[in-house]
């Protein structure tokens, strides 16, 4: 039973040690592994154009001697013209004595296939190659709980399938906690720390291609794989439908400290900033999101009142610099008996300023009219002088 399947072509010796050879085998398998876990299937073509670009030692023989003593040592399967092909059943037929003849044809025929795809390089693209169904039934329902637990719906309990269907979503869970993370890392979000762990578990976890060792890996991490989606759900709530609501909280509470000192002689206001800090601060702040607005509005509602205050004082101010620089003007103009066009073209620039910063709404307003009107006076005492 454990002798090699004779397939008629000559197993050539090359020049280098067994263990050289064993490695090969291993960088094979694991080539196999991870491009059947990313992409769901591989052919002997695939396998041989990948290998025969890396160094002249791959040479066509070589890889088809390594693919060879892989499906002799059951490692993988082949699935040719849609005929799952195992070396462990040709084996087991070939060990009869008393074989029928039409069980004797169909071992002969299947020899035959296999001989024919894997002597001629042309034949390659043609052969499928999978991974044996080596899981115990148990353990692949438990995976299957366990899945379904996490995604509700991952397909049949069959292991290569569910290999598949596991890993896809995987890769969701994943990419979505990777564009969490793009905003998370800009600073001021919560569920830094929950993004980093999830993408380290999701990682260890996709690094693994053999299917035994992959829902090894699963199982083993249970209790890690639910902690993290019960994280994942929140931040994907977060991230998706409230992270609005923590901007305006993360821009309200940079505008409140402004005039902090003065907001807190108001205990019910303070008390509603005290709490917005608190929230902002929170690393997890998922059930006060909620409370966010209504809190905003209280101390909204006394900031505005105060900036109210703040803007009449400043539009004072900058009225009386104002004034004060007209005044100036008219002495000079009085000076130097100035007609009245002179003094129009000279007074109306300031004039305007004064009335625009009375009906500014805003502090850089202000600022920005009070300084043009500060340009203009001294263009007009220099047109004047």
């Amino acid at each position: 039973m454990n002798k090699k399947i004779n397939m008629g072509f000559s197993q050539q010796t090359f020049a280098f040690e067994q263990s050289h050879e064993q490695n090969s085998t291993k960088e094979v398998l694991a080539f196999i592994d991870s491009t059947i876990a990313d992409n769901g299937q591989v052919t002997f073509e695939q396998v041989a154009s990948h290998f025969s670009m890396q160094s002249d030692r791959w040479t066509k023989p070589l890889i088809r001697n390594l693919i060879n003593d892989l499906f002799n040592d059951d490692k993988i399967h082949f699935i040719i013209d849609g005929k799952k092909i195992l070396s462990k059943k040709i084996k087991s037929l070939l060990s009869e004595h008393d074989q029928s003849k039409s069980k004797f044809m169909q071992t002969r025929e299947t020899l035959s296939i296999v001989k024919i795809h894997l002597s001629e390089p042309a034949q390659w693209k043609c052969i499928e190659i999978i991974k044996p169904e080596v899981v115990e039934e148990s353990v692949l329902l438990k995976a299957q709980y366990l899945g379904k637990k996490l995604f509700k719906d991952i397909g049949p309990a069959s292991q290569n399938s569910m290999c598949r269907n596991l890993r896809r979503h995987l890769r969701i869970w994943r990419s979505d906690l990777e564009e969490f993370q793009k905003v998370a890392g800009t600073g001021g979000y919560p569920g830094t720390n929950e993004i980093r762990k999830g993408l380290d578990l999701l990682n260890k976890l996709l690094s693994v291609y053999d299917p035994y060792q992959f829902i090894e890996t699963f199982l083993n991490n249970e209790d890690r794989f639910c902690d993290a989606y019960s994280h994942f759900v929140m931040l994907e709530n977060f991230y998706e439908n409230q992270i609005h609501i923590w901007d305006a909280l993360i821009k309200a509470v940079d505008i409140f400290k402004l005039n902090r000192m003065l907001l807190e002689k108001d205990p019910y206001v303070k008390k509603a900033l005290e709490t917005l800090c608190k929230i902002l601060k929170n690393p997890k702040p998922y059930s006060m999101i909620k409370k966010i607005r209504s809190l905003i509005s209280i101390v909204k509602a006394a900031n505005d009142l105060i900036v109210e205050e703040q803007i009449a004082s400043a539009k004072a101010l900058a009225v009386e610099r104002i004034e004060k620089k007209i005044d100036k003007v008219v002495k000079v103009l009085d000076e130097k008996n100035a007609n009245n066009d002179t003094r129009n073209k000279a007074l109306f620039p300031l004039q305007t300023s004064k009335k625009k910063i009375n009906m500014a709404s805003n502090f850089q307003t202000i600022t920005d009219y009070l300084e043009d009107a500060i340009d203009q006076f001294y263009n007009v005492m220099e047109m004047l002088n």
